[in-house]
């Protein structure tokens, strides 16, 4: 077994002595770097928008590494890259991409990815700023979609509905809930308000802020576009 374990170890030292670390560490970081900047898109904030989803921004880094790290072990033999090819085969991926545009960048990942595993950082560099540069414009071009607002009924009882209605009002105001209509039934002592927000906890928020007041018995319940309610809380 001696010999067998002193044989590795020997070839190892004899292949990490022949890879050129200087130039392979820089593709390497090349190609995070470039990776990080496009998946990321910080232009997005000073547009006021969102930036990707941490789980999109993470595949896109990896990828482009990959790619990067692919390249660098094919380098110019054809054997190798019909091996990664073969074993290539067995990866499933189960997870598929809602949006066509997250794919055409996985694409653009993978083809930066070799310049930098290839060693033409010129090229990976030029094609990271036109890349970019084109998904700057189609940000600016595009709407973001805006989540639409949910109708709620708020619903209560008191002995002073006046009142009560008031702090309810100042309530919802603080956390900008928008109040639709409200109807004050004064012989059961029982008001409803319709208002219309598109986070719910900013209204769960606003609620928390009546107690100790004369309300009694709080609850909100969603409403179908057709004004029915949907569910009662």
């Amino acid at each position: 077994m001696e010999p067998t374990f002193t044989a590795v170890f020997s070839d190892l030292g004899k292949e990490l002595s022949s890879i050129p670390m200087a130039a392979i560490i820089p593709r390497m970081m090349a190609a995070v770097l470039i990776g990080a900047l496009l998946s990321l898109r910080p232009w997005r904030l000073m547009m006021g928008r969102a930036l990707p989803k941490a789980e999109m921004v993470h595949a896109q880094v990896l990828l482009c590494t990959a790619a990067a790290v692919i390249t660098a072990v094919i380098g110019d033999s054809v054997a190798k890259a019909f091996g990664l090819v073969g074993l290539g085969g067995f990866v499933r991926f189960r997870s598929g991409l809602k949006d066509p545009r997250d794919a055409a960048i996985l694409f653009l990942m993978i083809g930066l990815g070799m310049a930098c595993g290839h060693g033409s950082l010129g090229l990976a560099g030029m094609g990271t700023l036109f890349v970019a540069g084109l998904l700057m414009v189609l940000d600016l071009v595009s709407k973001e979609e805006k989540a639409p607002k949910q109708r709620m009924m708020v619903s209560a009882q008191s002995d002073d509905l006046v009142n009560a209605e008031a702090s309810l009002r100042q309530a919802l105001g603080s956390r900008n809930v928008m109040v639709k209509s409200c109807a004050l039934d004064f012989d059961g002592r029982r008001l409803e308000m319709e208002v219309e927000e598109k986070d719910p906890g900013a209204l769960v928020a606003a609620l928390s802020q009546t107690q100790g007041s004369t309300l009694r018995g709080l609850r909100w319940a969603a409403l179908s576009p057709k004004g029915t309610r949907e569910e009662q809380v």
